[in-house]
């Protein structure tokens, strides 16, 4: 007879089990190298970093926080695709949770069945990045000791971190899944539409930046207690411009819906300010990527115009690495835009079909879903780019050819988000073709 938990899971479908446990895997296994690298400085002279072949970055310990703090924030897209892949199945959901309650299953009762859902195959996943870290130590370790530029250490691991890390993960992916539940019973218990989001995420980033003011005015951020506030304001802006996602994407389709002047254009905005939380949180770290390619733009052309090439190795190494995870991040926010394109066509697929029936091409169907797509990235990830690009500018006093890096970093990021944004869209046309069929506008 099969046990309770896993009907529960299974009830929720495969697939979206199946995508839980991947993005939690690789959440836990990013944040074990972040746990092996913030060990590297331990009491086993064999453990110092004199004797670890690691980037300079990770060696020097003065630079090896901000290195931990870079490993966390890859975790970021990852996680926002797995509070996408909770949305799998949503419609679904919805039937069970209202059956459950005609049936006599609490509001609580449900919440801990969404709780269950995600948190046995986070639980799994959490179990699977322990193997995944061991992976990229021999891929991303001892393949780059050689050159004496390991990512990942291979003479420390995460040690007694492994538990607390495995429990966190599969702790947040249970939390996950519960408020994924409560606010589907509170759609069954009263439906209804929630409020506009509101910006109140800017006031993280206003914080992280008059930090960032007040350090560079007493130039103290090359101390500890410097460092440990100029690490606290990056988190800062980098929280902030995630939580400003959803404010963005219903701003950004309150403003194309006033100026459209085609019907692609007049759709994807309406569908945007109408729901536009989902689809913020799916890009949410895109503005954090351009933050960080910004910053890259002017760091990489300052490095060229003021360092001699025998130095320059130093700095753009690291800079590449740093490049190489931002593109990285933006593949997750396009997957996590392809999961909520998908699960939003699902939801909608009758609405979709009434559309092709009344006249509406396919094509303009497709370019409405490229839009809406692009309305939610673009915006975000063009301020990120130039605040990245001015604010570090400003900090260093770069100079104009500088700056001019900072522009071919904000062009880059954007065609990058572009590309990908179409790839994306390409991803999920079956689904889309699938839901103009004609079968759909069938009243069940």
């Amino acid at each position: 007879m099969r046990p309770l938990a896993v009907t529960v899971v299974l009830a929720a479908g495969r697939g979206r089990a199946a995508l839980v446990v991947v993005t939690t895997a690789a959440t836990a296994a990013l944040l074990l190298v972040a746990a092996a690298i913030s060990r590297v400085d331990g009491s086993d002279s064999w453990n110092g970093p004199a004797q670890e072949p690691l980037l300079a970055p990770i060696r020097d310990p003065g630079t090896r926080p901000g290195a931990v703090l870079t490993v966390v924030l890859l975790t970021v897209p990852v996680l926002l695709l797995l509070d996408q892949a909770v949305r799998l199945g949503s419609t679904g959901q919805h039937r069970r949770y209202a059956a459950l309650s005609v049936a006599g299953a609490t509001r609580r009762d449900l919440r801990r069945w969404a709780a269950v859902e995600v948190g046995l195959p986070a639980l799994a996943g959490a179990l699977l990045g322990v193997p995944g870290w061991w992976l990229l130590r021999e891929v991303l370790g001892h393949r780059l000791a050689e050159h004496g530029a390991a990512l990942v250490p291979t003479t420390v691991g995460p040690g007694p971190w492994t538990l607390p890390v495995v429990l966190v993960v599969a702790a947040y992916g249970a939390l996950v899944g519960r408020r994924r539940g409560s606010r589907a019973t509170a759609l069954v218990a009263r439906g209804g539409q929630r409020s506009a989001p509101r910006p109140w995420s800017a006031l993280l980033v206003l914080v992280g930046v008059g930090v960032l003011v007040v350090i560079s005015g007493r130039g103290g951020s090359s101390s500890p207690l410097g460092l440990t506030w100029l690490i606290s304001a990056v988190v800062l802006v980098t929280l902030g411009s995630v939580g400003l996602a959803p404010w963005a994407a219903h701003a950004a389709g309150a403003v194309a819906a006033r100026r459209a002047q085609r019907a692609p254009t007049l759709l994807a905005a309406r569908r945007l300010h109408a729901n536009p939380r989902p689809a913020g949180r799916a890009a949410a770290a895109v503005g954090a990527v351009g933050l960080t390619t910004g910053v890259l733009g002017v760091f990489v052309a300052d490095v060229v115009q003021s360092t001699s090439s025998y130095d320059r190795d130093d700095y753009l190494v690291p800079a590449s690495v740093v490049g190489v995870c931002a593109l990285l991040a933006v593949a997750l926010i396009a997957t996590s835009i392809a999961v909520h394109s998908v699960e939003t066509t699902g939801e909608h697929r009758r609405e979709t079909a009434a559309l092709l029936a009344t006249g509406v091409p396919v094509s303009a169907l497709r370019a409405a879903q490229r839009t809406e797509c692009l309305l939610t990235t673009l915006p975000l990830t063009l301020a990120g780019s130039v605040a990245g690009s001015l604010g570090y500018g400003w900090l260093v006093g770069a100079s104009p050819v500088a700056y001019a890096g900072g522009l071919a970093a904000l062009v880059l990021v954007a065609l990058v988000v572009g590309v990908s944004v179409v790839a994306a869209t390409a991803l999920v046309r079956p689904w889309l073709d699938a839901a103009v069929d004609p079968a759909n506008l069938r009243t069940e």
